[in-house]
């Protein structure tokens, strides 16, 4: 299935759809990149999309769709978020729970689609690369990026 297909079919993010990197926030657009953007499907900044409606939520932050072939996207989802304590780390798992949940009951074809889920650093970070906040990330399928991402394609 294609990304846009898969937005277009979720009522929560009507008109949310933009090309390339376009939804990101222009405080977040600096830490995220593509080395090839004609592969690239869409953004949504899906955190602007539900936040009236979800005004309490732990919302993630962005959809980012990529092309895979002709009929078939990856959907990576963003969230750029401090890692200032190793605090953050619970909180990005959290957004992570609900994230999951809300496309399994608002969003099935976003969740159909393959998927990673990236946390991208705003800041300093205070926890290693081997450290048991990394472990944990790994372990809930979270890759921390650091301060800057690559968008594969």
């Amino acid at each position: 299935m294609k990304f846009t297909e898969a937005v277009r079919n979720c009522p929560a993010l009507t008109g949310a759809l933009r090309s390339g990197l376009q939804a990101l926030k222009s405080a977040d657009v600096h830490h995220i990149n593509c080395a090839n953007p004609r592969r690239l499907a869409g953004s949504v900044d899906v955190d602007l999309a539900l936040s009236q409606a979800l005004p309490n939520e732990p919302r993630w932050d962005y959809a980012v769709g990529v092309k895979q072939d002709r009929n078939t996207d990856v959907v990576t989802w963003i969230e750029v978020h401090p890692a200032s304590s190793t605090g953050e780390v619970e909180k990005v798992i959290a957004k992570l729970n609900w994230l999951k949940n809300w496309t399994a009951e608002n969003a099935p074809d976003l969740k159909r689609l393959s998927r990673e889920y990236v946390w991208v650093a705003t800041g300093s970070v205070v926890f290693s690369s081997g450290s048991q906040q990394r472990r944990r990330l790994a372990a809930a399928g979270v890759q921390f990026a650091g301060s800057r991402y690559g968008i594969q394609t």
